[in-house]
């Protein structure tokens, strides 16, 4: 197996850093990390080649990286960034055999179960898929030692328009030198000549030839202090447009001018709200532009009444603020001191909540800890200012009730107030009937400059566009295909505008979006691209190649490749076999027989004639009882047990005896507090504020997630419940779509019984990876805690209905083990509220029983290891999975989540002990330590049952040996 270790570093050029330690958000280079460290003399950038071609306001960008690893270890590469609104990626390739290879579209959650299969056969694949908002992640597996990885990354982008010029922006500002640095840049048919507000360097200029402007610049061991941005001239007059013909005769077009049309001034209400998301990715949004945004609005209006809500992961009380002849110094000040911590969750806003009559929202569209989804009945303005937004959202909530989206994050502070302060006319569509799907929709506001697309029946087709209000036409505009330059991918410009249309309401639009993505060839967030190494792996996955391996793959179709893929559907038929496995185990009454040890006689001359082994019959009990002696110590020390089937045949009881036994009281369940070594925890504990010495000490593990947990389970320990779950919600803000991140909230939310956020929680990690048995498992337990019943049933019951890779499913060992005492809990709890009839009866059995211990795990390609040892001593584990008392363990999963499950029917009386230990792990990623969730239930599936959960961070990774005990009951 290869030792993977993930790396984290985010681009530059359209990409921004995610560093959320100030609220001046650094543009950078690449910020590579292994685990949590930074690792900058393993993985470096050995090259760095950008060309870019702009084509009136389309841009297109095409980026290829060298990064070089000089460990002695294979890294897998994440490469993590986010992107312009109206921007999109149409290509991405690795480097396989030392040539480049295109990647293609495939769904994307296929994508990743795919990627994952061939990555555990140590095949070397790549994907990059769309994240929550406009961000986007390539995965990258592996980067090899002493050796090097090529990628290449494609997007087109709609320049934004900055008075009479558009701009093109390309950050280049670094503290790290590139040995190969060559940026080359070409403008086609300009309407002047390009405009060079900044540079790399000085010698950065453009000529001029056939009417096309280029600028080359070569450098090496080069070391980038300024960006890229170039202003481009835009004709008033002149309507830019582009097409590309299609075999039916038909074209692709796209279209952008200038209008010029009187707007009206907005008509203010006196009583404005301000929701302030003050989450701690708010660090990563630009304060500044948005108070100077504000100052705008204020000083015009002059004397207004502000309510200002706090949005986290709930929304604070409103404060009020009266604003008098434009002096909000008081507002200001108050704004400029929040504080950003918590996870987000839009679903805190409530309608009953909101008093003013139209409400400006301040955020990145991304809702971490809730549902993006919440009614509202007064107009809403929202405003992004980071780049990591997701504008789709933010849109969708603006055209609720007749408010607008403000894109701060790519326009000046004038132009966004223009926007916010006027009403404009809106695009109304398109009279000749010979164009169709064009997009933006009609009655889109149109801000001086609009870009449209659209497919027309005719190529040479005149087209008039009208702009009026309220569906009133003002003036027209014509558009002449016959004019139009044809030298663009015009198809997935228009295919993105389509995508951005369908994406304001994603859930209906899901499958539109995924065939839009598959057949264009662009990343969508329901489409990914992935390359493969070997052809044969595209026929196996039934995934169309690219076109350079397009004839092997046909061969090989043909000629009936014997390699398909395996899927594993039977897991129904296995459940079946482990309930009466199950049933025939809890038939079995099991009783424990303490050793008898030999009384010696009195009489010294019988002591010595014994020794001699002359008295018949103590030979004989000795050698018995030495057995019995060896069995109870060896197991004691973690070896395999030995038991004859003598002493097993005189440990049955009867089923009545047990059930009187079991009548008993419950015990108490004493859990152990597994506590963080780590230096910070010791000064927040120390301290008179714990809470500001959190915040104090935040930015140096601004993005270190067991800082988060570690804080949080302070403050739980110490009763500050709300303390606490806004620090733990905090780690939803950390990553995006980071199933492991999620799976750490799961478990912990579920510890504290915060069952409406597990709830939402772990139906996120099963949008994003359905594939696995335990997406499914963690969100049915998540039903069950909100005491929907029936629906936990049908999603518990799909694990052993669903068909999984065999890849995955061999990780997984035989997870029926687990589902089936699960399902049958359910069912012995809730029977009266359960509809029964689409659940195999053969799966049914009643096997309550007085312990049951569970342990999961967040991290793939990892051992982690349940112990549970009895009052006799006898450890019950992976390498002795079977005890004397009856103690039953599940198979060892080496490779996956777990989770790994121990049972026992009758308790003895004594104490038991719950370890775990960590075994290893194959991987490092952003999530840090493995989080460990241990559930203990006594009297399981009966009236009395009871269970006490804790979830941990394994701080020692090479303890592997060592138990970590994190409970003990005593019957």
């Amino acid at each position: 197996m290869k030792k993977l270790f993930s790396f984290f570093f985010v681009f530059v050029g359209m990409f921004f850093s995610t560093k959320i330690n100030a609220q001046d958000i650094r543009i950078g280079f690449p910020r590579i990390e292994i685990g949590e460290r930074p690792d900058e003399n393993s993985v470096s950038l050995q090259s760095m080649n950008v060309q870019v071609e702009i084509f009136g306001n389309l841009a297109k960008t095409t980026t290829t990286l060298v990064f070089t690893n000089s460990s002695s270890r294979n890294l897998e590469g994440n490469l993590v960034f986010p992107l312009p609104e109206n921007t999109t990626v149409s290509g991405y390739a690795i480097d396989i055999n030392g040539k480049l290879r295109n990647a293609v579209p495939v769904t994307k959650v296929r994508a990743v179960e795919v990627f994952e299969s061939i990555q555990k056969q140590n095949i070397d694949p790549g994907i990059i898929e769309k994240v929550e908002g406009n961000n986007f992640r390539t995965r990258i597996s592996p980067i090899p030692a002493k050796g090097s990885r090529t990628i290449q990354l494609s997007y087109y982008q709609e320049l934004k328009l900055d008075k009479s010029s558009y701009q093109y922006h390309l950050p280049l500002d670094s503290s790290k030198k590139i040995a190969k640095f060559n940026l080359t840049t070409k403008v086609y048919n300009a309407a002047g000549k390009p405009q060079l507000v900044e540079t790399p360097d000085g010698s950065f200029n453009f000529s001029e030839n056939s009417n096309i402007y280029e600028a080359n610049l070569s450098k090496t061991d080069f070391t980038p202090k300024k960006s890229l941005i170039i202003n481009l001239p835009k004709s008033p007059n002149n309507v830019e447009s582009f097409v590309q013909k299609n075999v039916d005769g038909s074209v692709y077009f796209y279209a952008n001018l200038l209008v010029d049309a009187k707007s009206q001034p907005k008509v203010w209400s006196k009583n404005i709200g301000i929701i302030w998301d003050n989450s701690l990715s708010g660090l990563k949004r630009n304060h500044q532009k948005e108070l100077e945004f504000l100052d705008k609005i204020i000083s015009q209006q002059k004397n207004l009444n502000i309510e200002v809500s706090l949005l986290n992961f709930s929304l604070e009380k409103s404060r009020f603020f009266q604003i008098k002849n434009g002096d909000w110094s008081e507002l200001k000040k108050y704004l400029e001191n929040v504080t950003y911590d918590g996870g987000t969750n839009y679903a805190k806003i409530l309608p009953a909540s909101l008093k003013a009559d139209e409400y400006l929202l301040f955020s990145d569209g991304i809702s971490s800890f809730g549902s993006n989804i919440f009614n509202i009945d007064k107009p809403f303005y929202t405003i992004a200012s980071s780049p990591t937004s997701n504008y789709g959202v933010l849109k969708m909530i603006a055209q609720k009730v007749g408010g607008k989206f403000i894109n701060l994050n790519e326009n000046s502070v004038e132009n966004a107030f223009k926007q916010i302060n006027e009403s404009s006319v809106q695009f109304l569509g398109i009279i000749n009937n010979t164009a169709g799907e064009v997009y933006p929709i009609s009655t889109n506001d149109v801000n001086n400059g609009i870009s449209i697309s659209g497919i027309s029946q005719y190529p040479n087709a005149k087209l008039t566009m009208m702009f009026g209000r309220n569906g009133k036409v003002e003036f027209n505009k014509e558009l002449d295909l016959s004019k139009a330059t044809q030298n663009l991918e015009i198809s997935k410009i228009w295919a993105q505008s389509k995508v951005n249309y369908l994406e304001l309401n994603p859930e209906q639009n899901k499958t539109e979006i995924e065939e839009i993505g598959k057949q264009f060839s662009i990343v969508t967030s329901n489409t990914s691209l992935i390359v493969l190494e070997n052809v044969s792996d595209y026929v196996k996955y039934k995934i169309n190649p690219p076109a350079e391996l397009q004839n092997e793959f046909n061969k090989l179709s043909k000629q009936g490749f014997e390699q398909k893929e395996t899927r594993k559907a039977d897991l129904l038929k296995n459940a079946i076999a482990k309930a009466k496995e199950l049933k025939e185990w809890w038939k079995k009454d099991f009783k424990y027989v303490k050793p008898k040890y030999p009384k010696p006689v009195a009489d010294s001359v019988l002591v010595s004639v014994a020794l001699e082994g002359r008295a018949e019959g103590i030979a004989i009990e000795e050698r018995e009882v030495s057995a019995d002696i060896q069995a109870v110590s060896v197991t004691a020390y973690g070896t395999t047990r030995r038991e004859s089937r003598a002493s097993s045949a005189n440990m049955l009881v009867t089923d009545k005896k047990m059930k009187d036994e079991s009548s008993v009281s419950v015990p108490e369940i004493k859990i152990v507090n597994v506590k963080s070594d780590k230096e910070y925890m010791k000064l927040i504990e120390a301290s008179k504020n714990p809470y500001q010495t959190y915040l104090d000490l935040r930015k140096d593990y601004a993005e270190t997630p067991a800082y988060y947990f570690d804080v949080a389970t302070f403050f739980f320990l110490k009763k500050e419940r709300e303390t606490g779950l806004k620090i733990l919600s905090s780690i939803a803000d950390l990553g995006l779509e980071d199933a492991e991140l999620y799976k750490m909230l799961a478990y912990k939310l579920k510890e504290i019984e915060e069952y409406q956020t597990e709830l939402f929680i772990t139906k996120k990690i099963l949008d994003w990876r359905p594939f696995d048995a335990q997406s499914y498992r963690d969100y049915a337990l998540a039903l069950q805690d909100n005491e929907q019943y029936q629906s936990a049933l049908e999603y518990l019951y799909k694990v052993l209905t669903n068909d999984y890779s065999v890849e995955i499913a061999n990780r997984d060992r035989d997870i029926t083990e687990i589902i089936v005492p699960e399902v049958n809990n359910l069912i012995s709890l809730h029977r009266k509220e359960l509809n029964l009839s689409k659940i195999n009866k053969d799966i049914i059995v009643d096997i309550p029983v007085d312990i049951r211990v569970v342990m999961n795990w967040n991290k793939d390609m990892t051992d982690i290891d349940l112990w549970v040892t009895d009052p006799n001593g006898e450890k019950c584990f992976y390498g002795h999975r079977t005890t004397a008392i009856g103690g039953r363990m599940s198979e060892d999963v080496t490779q996956g989540f777990g989770p790994e499950q121990f049972m026992l029917k009758k308790a003895i009386k004594g104490k038991y002990k719950i370890e775990t230990n960590f075994f290893g792990e194959r991987q490092m990623s952003i999530s840090g330590p493995t989080t460990i969730s241990a559930e203990i239930y006594l009297m399981y599936s009966s009236g009395k049952q009871v269970k006490k959960m804790i979830t941990f961070q394994n701080n020692k990774p090479n303890s592997g040996g060592e138990g970590i005990l994190v409970g003990e009951f005593e019957f």
